[in-house]
């Protein structure tokens, strides 16, 4: 391929892009041997990472801020105020100059009018070396204040310097991804974050008094600061141990208001960090506890292992019911992702190029036509090949339905570090498993990708384990039950007349047809607001070396007629055999108004916070025992 024709297509996929609102995806990720995490199991090392949550902190102090917030919103003002309590009456003058002065608050509002969340910071006498040469001369022999605001929504400050004896706004700087010193009120709710978190309370082993605590208004620049990858504004207040020689580090995100992260440190040594960055800890944490070592989990009469892999996400292992074998594994190994453009003519033969480190396929079709995309691994956030990385660890939460609790999922998150900008990622493995011993495998994309013709397709591994690995596969087909004695792949129409308007595909016991499982395909019927899975099946013989242990990326991502898994196909028999089931869903996005699928959009909340709109696109299978459906 000539260079002239790479760059074709370089800007033929950024124009594409652009329809999306945003860029490509560039690799962020600092080489392994360039990541300094020691992953000694040490006490005085140890991560904690809460619940991963959206809402903020359940504490008096954090809702009495959000009742003040809220109450500036409805007067129609979008900047808190300092309280009185931090001023002197110069100051109080020099506040409301500035409050009234445009050039102050020409950044507190959208251009459509939505108010952002800003914050008064400090308001205290001006120092020479704040001060212009014009604004020096101005401010001889009158006293001249600093007001500082925090925007929250674009991780600016704003610096007035006014002249409270003439009551005049003498000069406004803007410093954009620049953070101030936090004010009286946002230290003292840090402190009350970090004091009453019940993950610092159980990890302290008792409720921590105020005077145990320091450095709850300390933070430093941007980029060696806790929240950095996500520029929000963020204080480590500190827990010491002198006895033994150690300090738990809370991270507490002034900006969700809640506490981020905490970290065990020793006292006075080298890797002792002067402020602890949230995203190193997840990292770490993730590797220690979810992919250097299984975990395991008893719950509703099911027993399984789960970790986390390198490219394959979230597996499920050795899952049994009330005692009985079910699955040796279940898990997700790829998403390709494909996009469809005109401008086939300007493309050389060779079917790959190299953009921005990241290999990006193409193929040509009819009409001057083609397809374009990815192969997107998902996996561990250190030593593995994935792009789509971990974020946070597992989430165990209870499936409730009509106010009854009837199970739980497990669901495990990934991203690109960059998401929700354009041509970034974020996938969700979910299972669900029932207590009538049902489960589903679930495929969530929560967008955004690089333009709204974007194909999704989840790759789903599933390796159900029956009757000793003497197994049975059957498609419903006019009315009766077809078994296959040889390996082959199965195209749903997705109108096609199911089991007890159910059920397309079943497995079962190749010496007791009444062991085993109906699957029931998404045709949106699941109440996920999801819009069917269009599936391609696939049933192979098992071998170890086809997707057992991690597996490379599948195929082709823009070969919409081919899944990758049509290589496993060599017409062996799988009649009475360890089979394997693969199951290939296709999502197609949406960004009209009022319709969205496999999109994401940023926006503002209420409180005048930047927030991500999310319009996810589901898919996945659900088991179900044949013994529960023929009764």
């Amino acid at each position: 391929m000539t260079k002239e024709i790479k760059i074709s297509i370089a800007l033929l996929i950024i124009g594409l892009g652009a329809i999306g609102g945003g860029y490509l995806y560039k690799k962020s990720l600092k080489k392994v041997d360039e990541i300094k995490v020691s992953l000694e199991d040490r006490d005085d090392k140890k991560i904690i990472l809460p619940e991963l949550s959206d809402e903020p902190a359940d504490i008096d102090e954090v809702k009495e801020y959000m009742k003040v917030l809220s109450a500036t919103y409805k007067k129609g003002k979008s900047v808190l105020p300092l309280d009185d309590s931090e001023l002197d009456s110069k100051g109080k003058i020099a506040q409301d100059v500035a409050l009234k002065n445009k050039q102050f608050l020409s950044d507190t509002k959208t251009p459509d009018g939505k108010l952002l969340h800003n914050d008064i910071m400090r308001v205290v006498p001006a120092i020479e070396s704040m001060l212009t040469k014009k604004s020096k001369k101005e401010c001889a022999g009158h006293d001249c204040y600093v007001v500082e605001k925090y925007n929250f929504a674009t991780n600016a400050t704003t610096r007035a310097i006014v002249n409270v004896d003439t009551k005049r706004v003498l000069q406004v700087s803007r410093y954009a991804n620049m953070q101030p010193d936090i004010s009286n009120r946002l230290t003292r709710i840090a402190k009350a974050i970090a004091l009453k978190s019940p993950q610092i309370i159980k990890e302290l082993g008792y409720a921590p008094s105020p005077n145990e605590l320091s450095m709850a208004n300390v933070r430093t620049n941007l980029k060696e600061s806790p929240c950095e990858d996500k520029h929000h504004l963020c204080v480590a207040p500190t827990f010491a141990d002198h006895q033994k020689a150690r300090a738990l580090w809370a991270i507490v995100d002034l900006t969700d208001l809640r506490l981020a992260a905490a970290k065990w440190a020793g006292l006075g040594k080298t890797y002792t960090p002067a402020c602890i960055d949230e995203r190193s800890l997840q990292n770490k944490y993730i590797m220690e506890n979810f992919c250097q070592k299984d975990n395991n989990l008893s719950r509703d009469g099911w027993e399984l292992t789960y970790h986390l892999t390198g490219s394959d996400g979230l597996e499920i292992r050795d899952l049994k019911y009330n005692g009985n074998i079910v699955a040796k594994s279940l898990k997700i190994v790829d998403w390709h992702v494909a996009y469809k453009g005109l401008g086939a003519d300007k493309l050389g033969d060779t079917n790959s190029t190299m953009i921005d480190g990241r290999r990006v396929e193409f193929v040509k079709g009819e009409n001057n036509e083609y397809t374009f995309g990815y192969n997107d691994a998902m996996g561990c956030p250190m030593f593995s090949t994935s792009v789509v990385l971990a974020f946070n660890g597992p989430q165990i939460k209870p499936i409730i339905e009509g106010g009854k609790e009837i199970g739980f999922y497990i669901l495990q998150d990934f991203r690109n570090p960059k998401w929700p900008m354009a041509c970034n990622y974020r996938y969700q493995n979910k299972f669900e498993f029932y207590k009538d011993g049902s489960f589903r495998v679930v495929a969530i994309n929560l967008g955004r990708g690089c333009s709204n013709k974007a194909i999704y397709r989840p790759v789903m591994r599933l390796d159900i384990d029956l009757d000793g690995n003497k197994e049975q596969f059957a498609n419903y087909d006019n009315g009766v039950w077809k078994d296959w004695q040889i390996e082959g792949k199965y195209q749903s129409t997705s109108t096609e007349p199911l089991y007890k308007d159910s059920y397309l595909y079943k497995i079962y016991s190749a010496t007791n047809s009444k062991e085993g499982f109906y699957i029931e395909p998404n045709r949106g019927q699941f109440g996920d607001n999801s819009r069917g899975d269009h599936e391609r099946v696939f049933v192979t013989r098992f071998h170890k070396n086809e997707g057992d242990e991690d597996l490379l990326t599948l195929g082709s991502c823009c070969k919409l007629d081919k899944d990758g898994v049509e290589q496993y196909l060599n017409d062996e028999v799988i009649e009475a055999q360890n089979i394997v089931i693969w199951y290939v869903p296709k999502m197609q996005n949406d960004d009209r108004a009022g319709h969205e699928y496999c999109w994401a959009d940023s926006g503002i909340d209420e409180n005048g916070n930047p927030i991500v709109k999310l319009y996810p696109c589901i898919a996945g299978p659900k088991f179900v025992p044949i013994s529960k459906v023929d009764k």
